[in-house]
């Protein structure tokens, strides 16, 4: 399929027109964020995430804690607002209900997802677990809502039933109730969700990093069967491919356009990873490749010791998804950080980056763990916030739709005026532990409902985690952008139409996940129909109009949880006819038969199929004949249909005079509406120049 673009205009115009003299400037000039209550415990804390547990409107923190130091208790805080009648951006442990009977985990990343479609958040909390233990199980945990029929906001653990069908694991390393099902044993940091097959429902990317930070262990994916059950697919990469990392971050993106998400995995002990995924628009055979070569060491765009973490947003405003690289540089004694500039897609090879060292300004080189991309100044771009591991928490600002001139830097990192372009305020809490290491990762998101995004900062070593109210912010005005959607063309009756939708918008990825988007669709200029789209993650989205005859015209629209709608342009296209249409007579052959052929299908990619022809001679020679257009030509006292042809399939006709073609898998990247000829010319000496024809069909790609 191909992409309709969005006719909004691309950012970066905006400010080539500006004047090469402008400087950064401040919305609301001050200390934007609070000094930052104790809100989440104090652990050792590796991670938080965020989501609305009981569908209340507000969001609510999960915490993941152990990791290297042992196991202790993840616990959840409900927000005070919604259902609790409270203020909102507040906080209440509720771990000893909700979490009722979670056992402590040295867990690494606890990430919210509706595994099952029910609508309600579930959990994954990834292990770690110790070279003692041989690593630790990944858990469930399955809130109660929903299908489960219980109380919504509540979960249960459902470990033993999610993981499915193991086939790569070693099965030393199984802990499920059978042989290849269920748990297993692993040292993971981080578990993404994203639909990796495009089927609707989230699948999961395991990274694992081996005992001791070895790289010695293979990373996974693992696909949701569409109730919730994740069964493994082996292998995931082409043979050679390095699956063995030092991975503590991985994302989740579509990276080249095509509407599949693509790997970005990083790497701590030796060069990040990227893998293409070939659901659409294939650079391999395998369902994905590594293309790390390509995308990062052919620019010389490698990373180096430290790379803990990436995050992933359109930071030059080009539409495309550009990547921060956390201590990317390959001096392990420098922590600096890099902006990857996405390069666009090459077909047939994938996508690349390129490093730009100069659009990070201020970098203190200091041991940064993770980032996170914002609009803290509420101006329309992404800015970043940087969690420190061995230093303070910093904001650097955008200078996109300030004027600032990429040659003077992308993002400035606030507080400091080592340069003449730097903002010289403190956006952040400074002089005390309140905004100091070691710091292991935030999150940013309105918590407050009032329209801007506050902090969430998780500490290690026992030291409270914070939550920064963004009391300052501007609220946000800014639409979500329908980048780019599926453009549909002509197709047969009796199949369903898949309809993707990249977003952008000037928030985090993980928020955009909670944003309300419709396919909104007509037939035949009747009433508009509304079908809700699911997030496939990655800032994408997911409907489907049903089967249908006749004119179909469909816009998307989406809403952020601001109230800010935006719209893409209309698409048009027709659904008519069959999937398999007879366009030519046959000749005649052994007894005056007309050899028959008839095909079966609907060649959607990846489905099954038949092709199979009837009524022709023993023992003859028949050669397929097939193409890609019709130019017919006279042939042998009949016609040829397919016209240019590739080479025919030559095969000897059995006794029964049929020769059934199973078609296992119709083929991925055909775009819609391409069409296929096909005819059989079979040696018959009752023909009339000695070869019989058949039928020809023409078939049209969905």
């Amino acid at each position: 399929m191909t992409r309709l673009a969005a006719t909004t205009c691309c950012l970066t115009l905006a400010v080539l027109a500006l004047p090469a003299s402008a400087q950064l400037s401040d919305i609301q000039p001050g200390r934007n964020f609070s000094n930052g209550a104790a809100a989440f415990g104090g652990n050792f804390t590796e991670s938080v995430d965020v989501g609305d547990v009981d569908n209340d409107g507000d969001l609510d923190v999960v915490v993941a804690n152990g990791g290297d130091a042992g196991e202790q208790p993840n616990r959840i805080f409900i927000n005070q607002g919604g259902l609790q009648g409270g203020v909102t951006g507040s906080f209440v442990e509720e771990t000893a209900t909700r979490f009722a009977g979670v056992p402590n985990d040295t867990s690494r990343d606890a990430d919210f997802a509706d595994i099952d479609l029910d609508g309600d958040l579930d959990i994954l909390i990834a292990n770690r677990g110790t070279t003692t233990t041989g690593g630790q199980p990944s858990r469930f945990y399955v809130n109660q809502g929903g299908l489960q029929g219980g109380t919504l906001g509540f979960y249960v653990e459902d470990t033993d039933n999610r993981w499915g069908a193991l086939v790569g694991v070693d099965p030393a390393d199984e802990v499920g109730v059978a042989d290849g099902q269920g748990p297993f044993r692993d040292y993971s940091c981080d578990c993404d969700f994203g639909d990796l097959n495009g089927d609707g429902f989230k699948d999961i990317f395991f990274s694992v990093y081996g005992p001791n930070l070895n790289g010695t262990r293979d990373s996974r994916v693992f696909l949701n069967d569409g109730a919730g059950v994740f069964n493994e697919l082996w292998p995931w990469a082409n043979p050679g491919a390095d699956i063995r990392l030092h991975t503590l971050d991985v994302e989740l993106a579509d990276f080249d356009g095509d509407f599949d998400l693509d790997i970005f995995a990083s790497s701590r002990e030796s060069t990040a990873r990227v893998y293409v995924n070939n659901c659409i628009d294939p650079v391999g055979d395998t369902p994905f490749t590594d293309i790390t070569q390509f995308a990062l060491l052919d620019q010389s765009a490698e990373s180096g010791n430290g790379n803990y973490e990436l995050e992933y947003g359109d930071l030059d405003g080009d539409g495309d998804f550009d990547v921060w690289g956390t201590n990317w540089t390959t001096d392990v004694f420098t922590f600096g950080d890099r902006v990857l500039r996405n390069d666009g897609a090459t077909p047939g090879a994938g996508f690349r980056f390129v490093a730009e060292s100069a659009w990070v300004k201020g970098d203190p080189l200091t041991d940064e763990f993770e980032a996170d991309l914002l609009d803290y100044d509420g101006d329309g771009d992404l800015d970043v916030f940087a969690a420190n591991f061995q230093g303070t928490n910093w904001i650097y600002q955008s200078g996109l739709l300030d004027g600032v001139p990429l040659a003077d830097g992308l993002l400035h990192r606030t507080g400091t005026t080592s340069s003449g372009s730097l903002a010289a305020w403190p956006e952040m809490p400074t002089g005390s532990l309140v905004n100091r290491w070691p710091s292991r990762g935030g999150e940013c998101a309105d918590m407050d409902n009032d329209g801007d995004p506050d902090l969430l900062l998780a500490n290690d070593v026992n030291q409270p985690n914070r939550y920064f109210e963004n009391v300052l912010g501007v609220p946000d005005t800014h639409a979500p952008l329908i980048q780019a959607f599926t453009q549909q063309c002509d197709k047969p009756t009796g199949t369903a139409t898949v309809v993707h939708a990249a977003v952008r918008d000037n928030s985090p990825f993980y928020e955009v996940d909670f944003y309300d988007c419709d396919l909104l669709y007509s037939v035949n200029t009747g009433p508009i129909v509304s079908v809700d789209m699911v997030s496939q993650g990655g800032m994408q989205f997911r409907g489907v109009i049903p089967p249908v005859t006749g004119d179909v015209i469909y816009r998307v629209e989406c809403t952020d949880r601001s109230g800010n709608t935006g719209n893409s342009a209309l698409a048009p296209f027709t659904q008519s006819g069959t999937t398999w249409t007879d366009v030519g007579p046959g000749l005649a052959g052994q007894g005056g038969n007309v050899p028959t052929l008839v095909g079966g299908g609907t060649w959607e990619a990846g489905s099954p199929g038949t092709l199979d022809l009837a009524a022709a001679r023993p023992g003859a020679t028949a050669g397929l004949f097939y193409g890609l257009a019709s130019n017919p030509v006279p042939f042998k006292g009949g016609t040829l249909v397919p016209n240019p042809f590739f080479d025919p399939v030559v095969f000897v006709v059995p006794g029964s005079g049929a020769i059934p073609l199973p078609i296992a898998s119709f083929p991925k990247g055909l775009p819609c509406g391409t069409q296929i000829y096909f005819q059989y010319v079979i040696q018959d000496a009752d023909a009339v120049a000695g070869f019989a024809l058949s039928n020809a069909l023409r078939a049209r790609t969905p």
